[in-house]
């Protein structure tokens, strides 16, 4: 069997687990680049922590990763691809021929409420942090957290609330959190079994919801909802909405996203897969970005001519919510218990990335962890 050159761009989760995958699903049918934009992959979910003072997120070696997996490994952006001729353009203008390629380039933050500090993962992190530090001379501030509709996945507004109160918590502060969210319910992509325990949750620690909610904006010192009436507060903390990164080369709805089928196949684009946040899937996620490197592996090493049989995305939701006592959350329509919250353990490790390889991959190579310089680094 030929083996047939795999270009893998992206440098994230889901570029990482999918070279996982395929390293055990098709080790000799392929030979693999890494095409990734920056030297290492960091695991966003964990900047909410150190946003809220704690520790930072984990960042890893990319081209260590990339020798270990026996892969090349090209530090450079995606900039263009044409699918006739199987070729991908960099942003320094190298060329890279392909015979299949796998896109994992994320999203992009989008609109975020006016007036609010914006809360996107990595690249916030320092200016949130400052904020939060700010208020230590305000008696007792008020802190407003929003999620707008075009906010699908909402668990780092939570986490920013149970750490927040953590945090006045240890220093013996007063505060008043408010998270404003368009949601029926807290985290109701959990299901309502699990979302009646997190505002129970909510609730025991002082945090006010207030849901099916539009916000406006903030200004002088009130956040405007769009139903009428305001909110005092100190300080708005918003998700901003996501945007895909309007790849040149390949099909994409209005916001830049693109639509892919239940093997991560791209529709009109001949070899193409894609995963994660950059795909028209409504929940960004990084525990469903590994799901469906899993399957994209999968239906690459077929088509490659390994006799392995594709499974479709079937995804399973799970979430930790952060906090003094983390909750678990599962949600699963395969499951005789669909929407699932718990204080104890639902997976083996405790890690805000759930599931695949990645996770065991990293905690059995600790070498390939990089010191933290900064968050502007990232």
């Amino acid at each position: 069997m030929s083996r047939r050159k795999l270009l893998v761009a992206g440098g994230g989760v889901g570029a990482v687990e999918a070279l996982l995958a395929l390293r055990e699903l098709a080790p000799e049918a392929l030979d693999v680049t890494l095409l990734a934009p920056g030297p290492a992959v960091v695991l966003a979910p964990e900047s909410v922590a150190e946003a809220t003072g704690g520790p930072p997120a984990r960042h890893f070696d990319l081209a260590a990763i990339a020798g270990d997996l026996a892969v090349s490994y090209v530090c450079d952006g995606l900039e263009a691809i044409d699918v006739s001729e199987r070729r991908a353009t960099t942003r320094d203008g190298t060329v890279i021929d392909y015979d299949a390629l796998l896109l994992a380039l994320g999203a992009l933050p989008g609109p975020t409420l006016p007036g609010a500090l914006r809360f996107a993962g990595v690249r916030d992190i320092s200016v949130v942090r400052s904020a939060l530090e700010r208020t230590a001379d305000a008696p007792c501030p008020t802190i407003a957290l929003v999620a707008t509709g075009g906010v699908g996945w909402t668990l780092p507004l939570y986490d920013l609330a149970t750490l927040i109160a953590a945090r006045f918590e240890e220093q013996g502060r007063e505060r008043s959190l408010i998270v404003v969210t368009s949601e029926a319910e807290p985290l109701s992509v959990f299901g309502h079994r699990a979302s009646r325990e997190v505002a129970r949750h909510l609730a025991a620690l002082g945090i006010h919801v207030r849901t099916a909610t539009m916000a406006e904006g903030f200004e002088d010192g009130r956040l405007w909802l769009a139903a009428g009436g305001s909110i005092e507060a100190d300080m708005v903390i918003a998700l901003p909405e996501p945007r895909g990164p309007n790849l040149p080369g390949v099909p994409v709805d209005q916001s830049g996203f693109v639509p892919v089928d239940r093997f991560g196949q791209v529709a009109g684009a001949r070899s193409v897969w894609a995963v994660g946040d950059m795909t028209a899937r409504p929940l960004k996620q990084g525990g469903l970005t590994i799901q469906q490197a899993d399957v994209a592996a999968g239906s690459i090493a077929a088509w490659a001519g390994v006799p392995v049989e594709p499974r479709p995305y079937e995804p399973v939701l799970r979430g930790l919510l952060l906090g003094t006592t983390p909750r678990f959350l599962r949600h699963t329509a395969a499951s005789t218990v669909p929407s699932t919250s718990s204080e104890r353990p639902l997976w083996s490790l405790d890690a805000k990335i759930v599931g695949g390889r990645l996770e065991p991959y990293l905690h059995a190579h600790p070498e390939l962890q990089l010191a933290k310089r900064g968050s502007a680094d990232a």
